[in-house]
């Protein structure tokens, strides 16, 4: 996790949440726009968080997820989404604009959530009040 800190490659904070820890690893990609933390060994399985640097947009969220397998949640004061199955998020870069990134885990539910700097995907095959204390622990 500090790996990521240290080299300065990416330029966005990033959100650890301490109910899981330390990550197994961590991954920086897409010229330092997105970081994965990977959680390998959790009571949960295979977790997944993706961080991107930028936020979310609502109307994104309408456009490409179904409400049949999205609900809105609260996540640390911030409207979020739980997803069920597989699904695009759209995030808009720190430039203004539109990203897409496809869902890593296809076996798995997804919470996404965001601050003014960051958008969030959670995801593995968890269920929704485990996710929420999970990112609400996120700092």
């Amino acid at each position: 996790m500090s790996q990521a800190r240290r080299t300065a490659r990416v330029w966005f904070p990033i959100l650890v949440p301490a109910v899981l820890g330390r990550p197994g690893d961590v991954l920086v990609s897409d010229r330092g726009r997105v970081v994965s933390l990977i959680y390998r060994r959790t009571r949960y399985g295979l977790v997944r968080i993706d961080e991107f640097a930028g936020h979310l947009d609502p109307v994104y969220f309408q456009k490409f997820v179904s409400f049949r397998t999205m609900t809105e949640v609260t996540v640390n004061g911030t409207t979020g989404a739980w997803i069920t199955g597989p699904h695009d998020l759209v995030y808009i870069t720190r430039d203004g604009t539109p990203a897409t990134a496809s869902a890593r885990l296809t076996a798995g539910n997804t919470l996404i959530w965001g601050t003014g700097q960051v958008a969030l995907r959670l995801e593995g095959n968890l269920g929704k009040t485990a996710a929420l204390a999970i990112a609400a622990s996120a700092h």
